[in-house]
């Protein structure tokens, strides 16, 4: 696995996506944010809009790859290789898979898997981590845990934190 320390940057955008994601919960909505940056500039934002769209496959990085997609598509292979992700939650397995598809090499997240309660995993147990070296288009560079307790703090807010009551509305 390769796992990294986290940057001055990565702290600063993990800070951005924490409080987009708390935004996101202000106006109801569920407070799993995204970032896609390049090296020079943020690129695009993506939150969870499962609530208001009715589909629950519109998780922040799905939404965020939608809307960036014709733009990776023109970029080169080591272009797409130099971006990173920044994410309130460990990327689910679907998430995982669209991220590693697209090309993108580098993810930064907060919260782990672990830290959300059983009804918001797909899988028991296989987390990025876990499965990370399988990826058929290699690994990902992995930043888990940044700012971890406010990452768990929302987790807490939805309700979906490990040993929360699962909110069965949603």
């Amino acid at each position: 696995m390769t796992d990294l320390p986290a940057s001055d940057r990565d702290i600063m955008l993990i800070d951005e996506v924490l409080n987009e994601g708390h935004k996101a919960l202000a106006r109801g909505q569920a407070g799993v944010a995204a970032l896609l940056a390049s090296p020079q500039e943020i690129i695009a934002w993506g939150c969870n809009t499962s609530q208001d769209t009715g589909d629950l496959t519109d998780h922040a990085e799905m939404v965020l790859l939608h809307q960036v997609g014709k733009r990776l598509q023109k970029m080169d292979k080591e272009t797409r290789h130099s971006l990173t992700l920044y994410v309130t939650l460990e990327p689910c397995l679907m998430c995982s898979a669209a991220i590693s598809y697209v090309g993108i090499k580098r993810i930064v997240y907060s919260a782990l898997a672990e830290d959300a309660n059983l009804e918001e995993m797909v899988v028991r147990d296989l987390t990025l981590a876990k499965i990370n070296e399988q990826l058929v288009r290699g690994p990902f560079i992995l930043v888990p845990g940044v700012r971890r307790s406010e990452g768990q703090s929302l987790l807490r807010q939805m309700n979906k934190a490990s040993g929360a009551a699962p909110d069965l509305k949603t």
